[in-house]
Parts: structure tokens; C-alpha cells; sequence
């Protein structure tokens, strides 16, 4: 019985999501699930027939829900206790990857994890000179607000599995119930800001986030999306953050930061959240009786990782 599924969604990835695919079969053979989720792609590449020529579950979307919808959509429907989820656009290398995965999610299953992501170029090679080892979302920039930003020294080269910040580079991977417990993606809509809100519910939560150093997952990062992306959504997902897990003086510390930024975006992406009025009230609610450790079990090891890089050591 398998014991992982990977979920990809996509949309308008072309042949990457056959190569994507290909990797995982050719490095865990038939030991993991795939679950591909076309978020309506419109670029008429014949995505049906990956699946049925890499025997994986495919589904469709009939309107475009947004990667974090279509994520927290394929964690609801996988028959295995954990997940890997990750873009169309990675490549796996260590055929036992999959086993390290279920490990270190089954140990602990009271947190959220990344593997080590590996940047790569638009070939699929290595960009060398640019290690990272998880992430911190900021909190000082006002141009990069909430923003992960990753962190590029090893503070830890003794150990294999790190806690860090915030999770990063597109390969998440927890239990399902857990995920599930802390709500997911809840309240996202579209793109952006999967990273922080994850990462932060988990700390206060009390579980937390860690990478999985030993676990290499190579990511093509591109400098354009195959999509159109609607700004307007993009806050709104800052928003939501900042409604449902901020205490109220950063808050307002960063509301005045979105002012000075987001202009015309910030009105809209308001009465997006006045349209949501509901079920951000549930959100709120169900927050309160779950992530007991609070607010602050985030921020202590946010701050701890932000200050040894404003001294320069990443």
C-alpha cells in the first residue's frame, strides 16, 4: 500500500508537466500516487493523455481556482496519510526520496515540511552559488512585505532536519490530517502568499515548520508565469493574513506599509474582503480554538533568523 501521493497542479505548464511526471517516475517507480490538477488551462496542450500514458490520477477544474484552492482540493481527495505537493516545473533525483519523505512525516506529524529546494535554469541545470536552507517572511520592507526571504547559510550543517520560519520552494509536504486540522489554504484565492500562511499557522499552532536538508527537489524558477495574474487577488491574500492571524498593532504597522505600496489594489482587494466578510469571521473563530500557542511562538523564531541576516551571515 502506498503511503505518499504527489500533488501537482498546474496550469498552461506544456510539456513540463510531462517532465515533471517523467522525473518522479523514474526516481520512485510506482511507490508514490500522482495526482495532477489542471487549473483550466487554456493553452490546449493534450494534459489527459500525460495521464494516462504516466498512470496517474488526472482532474480538471472547470474554472481557474488558484494553486492554493487546487492544492488544498487534491490534499482532500489523496487515500494516502501524507502528501508531497509541489508546481509542474521540478525535477527529483535520489530514487529513495519518497521514503524520506513518509519518514520524517510520520516521526512527527504535528508540522509542515519542505525539501531542499535546488534552484535550477530554464534547461533544468543547476544554478550554481546559490544554496538556500528555508525561509523568514519579512516584516521590515515594505516593497517585499510578508514576502518569504530565504536564507543562504547552512546554520545547522550537522543536521538533516532543520526548523525553520517558513517552508519554501514549492515542495510541501505534511500528513493529511494535519493539514487538514490547521485548515490549509483556507481563504486563498488565486496566487500568492501560500508560503507565510502555512508556515505561520503551524508555529501557532504549536507544531512548526522544517526542512528536510537530506531531500533535494530541483526547481525551474522562471522570471515570467504561463498565466495572467490579478494583482487585486494577490493582496487580498496579504489581507486575509493579516485578518486572521496578525495581532492588531503589526497589523496596523503593515496596513500603513500597504497604503504607502498598493494603491488602487489595496481599495480592491478590501472590498474582496468585505464581499468575504463570513467567512473570514469563521476563520477568526476557528483560529482561536486551534492555534493555541499564539502569535508570538511564530514571531520569536521569525525574529531570530531576520536578525542573523541583517548582521550579514546568510
Amino acid at each position: 500500500m502506498r503511503n505518499l501521493t504527489v500533488i501537482i497542479p498546474f496550469l498552461n505548464e506544456g510539456a513540463e508537466i510531462c517532465e515533471t511526471v517523467k522525473s518522479i517516475r523514474e526516481t520512485a517507480r510506482d511507490n508514490v500516487d500522482i495526482l495532477l490538477i489542471n487549473d483550466a488551462s487554456t493553452d490546449s496542450f493534450d494534459y489527459e493523455e500525460i495521464g494516462r500514458v504516466c498512470k496517474v490520477k488526472y482532474m480538471v477544474n472547470k474554472k481557474r481556482l488558484g494553486p492554493a484552492f487546487s492544492r488544498d482540493l487534491g490534499i482532500g481527495m489523496i487515500e494516502t496519510d501524507y502528501f508531497l505537493t509541489v508546481d509542474g516545473h521540478m525535477r527529483f533525483y535520489d530514487n529513495d526520496w519518497w521514503k524520506r519523505i513518509v519518514e520524517v512525516t510520520s516521526d512527527n506529524q504535528r508540522a509542515v515540511y519542505c525539501a531542499n529546494c535546488k534552484t535550477l535554469d530554464l534547461n533544468g541545470n543547476f544554478v550554481e552559488g546559490k544554496p538556500h536552507f528555508g525561509a523568514y517572511i519579512n516584516f521590515q520592507d515594505k516593497n517585499n512585505i510578508l514576502n518569504p526571504t530565504w536564507m543562504r547559510k547552512d546554520l545547522h550543517p550537522e543536521r538533516e532536519i532543520v526548523e525553520i520560519p517558513s517552508v519554501y520552494g514549492a515542495t510541501y509536504c505534511s500528513s493529511k490530517r494535519y493539514w487538514q486540522y490547521i485548515r490549509g489554504y483556507e481563504g486563498l484565492k488565486q496566487y500568492g502568499f501560500e508560503e507565510p500562511y502555512i508556515s505561520i499557522k503551524a508555529w501557532m499552532e504549536g507544531g512548526g515548520c522544517y526542512l528536510i536538508k537530506d531531500t533535494e527537489i530541483g526547481h525551474i524558477f522562471r522570471t515570467g508565469f504561463p498565466y495572467e495574474m490579478d494583482l487585486n487577488y494577490f493582496v487580498y491574500n496579504k489581507l486575509l493574513i493579516l485578518e486572521t492571524l496578525f495581532p492588531s498593532d503589526l497589523k496596523n504597522d503593515i496596513y500603513n506599509m500597504l497604503r504607502e505600496t498598493c494603491g488602487i489594489y489595496l481599495r480592491n482587494a478590501t472590498e474582496i474582503m468585505l464581499e468575504h466578510r463570513k467567512m473570514l469571521e469563521n476563520l477568526i473563530k476557528e483560529y482561536s480554538t486551534i492555534l493555541k500557542s499564539g502569535f508570538d511562538s511564530f514571531l520569536e523564531i521569525n525574529k531570530k533568523y531576520e536578525s542573523l541576516a541583517n548582521e550579514d551571515r546568510f
